[in-house]
């Protein structure tokens, strides 16, 4: 085999290896950041991986709920007139979502991470009913020497850059 055909071959699969690793395209919809303290609701999937992404979070600061709860909040409105309606104890939401990632053990990565078929996690004001951030991706986690990504950092980051200040509490 020529030296150029051995170089060209090896490019090939550097590129291939390369572009196996999961990274976050991050698209962030809003350009006003957030006031509030570091609060947000986990809606995700029943799965191992989901820890990693709150764990990251909150090694950035946030107070993870794994359910966006409501309370019965009933106030007086006026005269004689009483108004009760439900209110959410989160005001922020992390969807995750997308085709997620084998959990068989024969495909996953010898190192504890996962090979996403597709992932997709929106950051979601339920007040405004408006999404403010948009992180998507696929191929290797983190825990996937030689080919690890850096999805969960990259949620885990994209979502803390929307904050106004590190470590908010309001």
């Amino acid at each position: 085999m020529s030296r150029t055909t051995s170089r060209a071959i090896f490019t090939a699969c550097m590129t291939a290896a390369l572009t196996a690793c999961a990274s976050g395209q991050v698209t962030r919809l809003t350009a006003e950041p957030i006031k509030q303290p570091k609060v947000l609701a986990l809606d995700a999937p029943d799965a191992p991986w989901v820890s990693n992404i709150q764990r990251r979070l909150v090694e950035h600061g946030f107070t993870v709920k794994r359910w966006g709860s409501t309370a019965e909040v009933t106030q007086a409105a006026g005269a004689g007139r009483v108004e009760q309606y439900n209110e959410a104890t989160t005001r922020y939401v992390l969807i995750v979502g997308g085709g997620g990632a084998p959990l068989h053990w024969s495909e996953r990565c010898f190192g504890g991470g996962y090979k996403f078929d597709s992932i997709s996690v929106d950051l979601v004001d339920t007040r405004e009913n408006e999404t403010l951030l948009n992180v998507n991706g696929s191929g290797y986690s983190e825990g996937c020497p030689p080919l690890s990504g850096s999805i969960f950092h990259d949620i885990a980051a994209a979502v803390d850059d929307v904050w106004a200040e590190p470590g908010f509490n309001g």
